[in-house]
């Protein structure tokens, strides 16, 4: 009982709770890794016309600046200043939204297209390692102690309430909370998601529609001399091929919100798994193509379709040639950049298994088919 007490004191003195801000899917996932939305310009020259060309040109330039920063792990120093030309050769279309002009200013929204080869020549040229690759959503599961207490869906939990409150992110690795409710509850208790349960994490990832999991848990304690606040964090990150821990602590400033130290936490948590995914699935510049013959059983056109459809949203893959197909299998030359197990990887994020044996692969379909 002095546990949970203390628990409930650190709790009020640290943290400003907001009310729950309800269910979290992924906010701002972009179907096309190559597109960037919500570009916003305001430029004002000596015409309309002209703070409308001068804008535009703008906007490009956030954009791409925007997709290295997605594709690449703090690579946007490196890429140097790109000519008209240049910029005019890497879009693909823009969509203007919300224009308006005055006789000196102009103001719109832009949405840029880009062109992938070009993008990927410019990136290679510059020596930066890049993914394309974007990942199936993982479900982040906030573990919350303080004062000897732990909580997870028992109570209310200021991490999990942190992560509700955070900003979108133009991000390759998003990221799901689960809602807290009776099925979470039913699914996944403290005690096992500290122990890091295979089973309950799998049944309650695979309720959300997620890849992987992400067991974070955060320690929160006050200085006893000082009164600074510290988060101690915790991120084990559950996977089919092997599980991998990040640690960090953030200390805060006498009479800081434990509510700011949070959110700081969950900004570094969420830049970590993007890291981590990046690294693993990153093709370095001028990576040589490999080509791999796979076969592809299926039961229905239906099916065949569904796997060409998934292919075809596969960065890593160049080219996929069909070289024969029957009302049972068909056989498909797969030309791509990086390593099989990348390969492999980007594949499961499209519900795509890749197993390979003695002689050709097999390429399996793991989720539903569309009818």
């Amino acid at each position: 009982m002095a546990g949970a007490g203390l628990f409930r004191l650190v709790v009020a003195v640290l943290l400003v709770l907001a009310a729950p801000a309800g269910a979290q899917a992924p906010r701002g996932v972009q179907d096309d890794v190559f597109t960037v939305t919500e570009v916003a310009v305001d430029v004002t020259d000596a015409s309309a016309l002209q703070a409308r060309e001068k804008a535009l040109l703008e906007g490009q330039r956030q954009a791409f600046q925007r997709l290295i920063q997605r594709l690449a792990s703090d690579a946007a120093a490196r890429v140097p200043r790109l000519d008209e030309s240049t910029m005019t050769r890497l879009v693909r279309s823009i969509d203007v939204a919300n224009e308006r002009t005055s006789a000196v200013r102009y103001l719109a929204t832009l949405t840029v297209r880009f062109n992938p080869p070009a993008v990927r020549e410019v990136l290679t040229q510059a020596g930066i390692a890049f993914t394309e690759t974007r990942a199936r959503p993982i479900l982040l599961v906030p573990v919350f102690s303080a004062g000897g207490s732990t909580v997870l869906f028992e109570d209310r939990n200021p991490w999990r309430e942190a992560w509700e409150r955070r900003p979108p992110r133009d991000t390759l690795m998003p990221i799901m909370v689960p809602l807290g409710d009776l099925r979470d509850i039913g699914d996944l208790d403290t005690r096992s998601a500290l122990a890091g349960d295979p089973a309950k994490l799998e049944a309650i990832a695979r309720r959300y529609g997620a890849a992987d999991t992400a067991v974070a848990v955060a320690t929160v304690s006050l200085d006893p001399v000082t009164s600074k606040p510290t988060v101690a964090l915790t991120v084990t990150r559950h996977t089919a091929g092997a599980d991998s821990t990040l640690v960090d602590s953030f200390t805060g400033e006498t009479g800081d919100r434990g509510e700011a130290l949070l959110a700081k936490a969950v900004d570094w948590v969420e830049r970590e798994l993007e890291r981590l995914w990046k690294e693993e699935n990153a093709i370095g510049p001028g990576g040589d193509e490999r080509q791999i013959t796979i076969n592809v059983p299926i039961s229905s056109l239906a099916e065949w379709a569904e796997v060409r459809r998934r292919l075809a949203g596969i960065g890593l893959i160049r080219k996929a040639d069909v070289l024969q197909v029957s009302r049972q299998e068909g056989r498909i030359a797969l030309t791509y950049v990086g390593e099989t197990g990348q390969l492999r990887s980007a594949l499961a994020q499209r519900d795509l298994e890749l197993i390979e044996g003695v002689g050709e692969a097999t390429l399996r379909l793991t989720g539903p088919v569309r009818r």
